[in-house]
């Protein structure tokens, strides 16, 4: 019997549930297949121009979570390298939706469901600017909001310094320089999963089979240039400097030895204020978004730039 996972069963909600699930297409970006790639494969004449016509026809995969009791408030979430737009994030949708927060989560280029186009800053960045016009032109979005994990963290900071529509960014888990990732970094990143209490103690809400069902969903990425020099190039500092006084958060585990912690400090200190650090005790790179406290934290942080209603009242999604 195949395992279905918390996020599996969150996004097919039954019909009395006060949130909707619904998935969307976003309109084409321009994006390219990076002349780097052609070239490497010595691709003909013929094979570039049908692989060009469908990196700029290529629609973005996306889900659109919405309360129904909903504030006007939406939050546009970019995953991490290799990750998809829905794996293991069930708990950050049922928070966000608690506090009438709408989320648009999208699979950037070469990730999850979009592998036809490679990711590449220019094509993360078109993809991303592509999905905020989405979300904007949404009836009813009111303000709106960006969350990144990890290297999504330095798309939507991208888009924040360059479009004042993102009203508040939230990054988790993202590096202002990449170090090295070997196979240390992996074992000593899997062994805090798996040694420190509180990310055992989440093992009280979904089984290792779940566990693992949500990880195998997660299939890696296509990338068109380095993942070290596409976070070289979108800087992020200067990126959360450029955002001004627009309000920042910037969330990382203590116990992150993939991207260590002293990357949100440096955000934190490159910021102007408006501006919050949120260091996750014992969290790993993989294990934040499932801490619920800092969560619910982050979320009623959002609530309170975001939400445009006084006096809102969390709805209680899911159980």
């Amino acid at each position: 019997m195949a395992v279905v996972t918390l996020t599996q069963r969150f996004l097919a909600p039954p019909e009395e549930a006060p949130y909707s699930v619904r998935t969307v297409s976003i309109p084409p970006a321009r994006l390219e297949v990076p002349q780097t790639l052609i070239d490497r494969f010595k691709l003909p004449a013929p094979r570039v121009e049908q692989l060009q016509c469908q990196a700029a026809e290529a629609r973005q995969p996306g889900t659109w979570l919405q309360p129904r009791e909903w504030s006007g408030a939406a939050v546009l979430l970019v995953c991490g390298a290799g990750d998809n737009r829905h794996a293991f994030k069930w708990l950050l949708f049922r928070r966000l939706l608690e506090r009438r927060i709408a989320v648009l989560t999208v699979d950037p280029p070469g990730h999850g469901e979009f592998m036809t186009v490679p990711c590449t800053v220019d094509n993360a960045r078109r993809a991303a600017c592509a999905a905020l016009d989405w979300l904007c032109g949404q009836r009813g979005v009111r303000r709106v909001g960006a969350i990144g994990i990890s290297f999504g963290g330095n798309q939507v900071a991208d888009l924040a310094a360059r479009d004042e529509r993102v009203a508040a960014l939230v990054t988790i888990s993202t590096p202002v320089k990449l170090p090295p990732v070997t196979r240390l970094t992996v074992a000593r990143e899997s062994l805090g999963l798996v040694c420190l209490p509180r990310n055992l103690a989440l093992l009280r809400h979904q089984s290792l089979p779940k566990m693992w069902a949500e990880w195998r969903s997660m299939n890696g990425a296509w990338f068109g240039e380095s993942l070290y020099d596409m976070i070289a190039r979108f800087d992020t500092l200067n990126a959360v400097r450029a955002i001004g006084p627009r309000p920042k958060m910037f969330i990382h585990g203590k116990c992150d030895v993939a991207v260590p912690p002293i990357n949100a400090r440096l955000m934190y200190e490159a910021a102007e204020p408006e501006r919050e650090l949120i260091l996750v005790p014992q969290a790993t790179h993989l294990s934040v978004i499932l801490f619920d406290r800092e969560m619910k934290m982050m979320s009623d942080w959002l609530a309170a730039r975001l939400v445009t209603s006084p006096g809102y009242e969390p709805n209680g999604i899911g159980t």
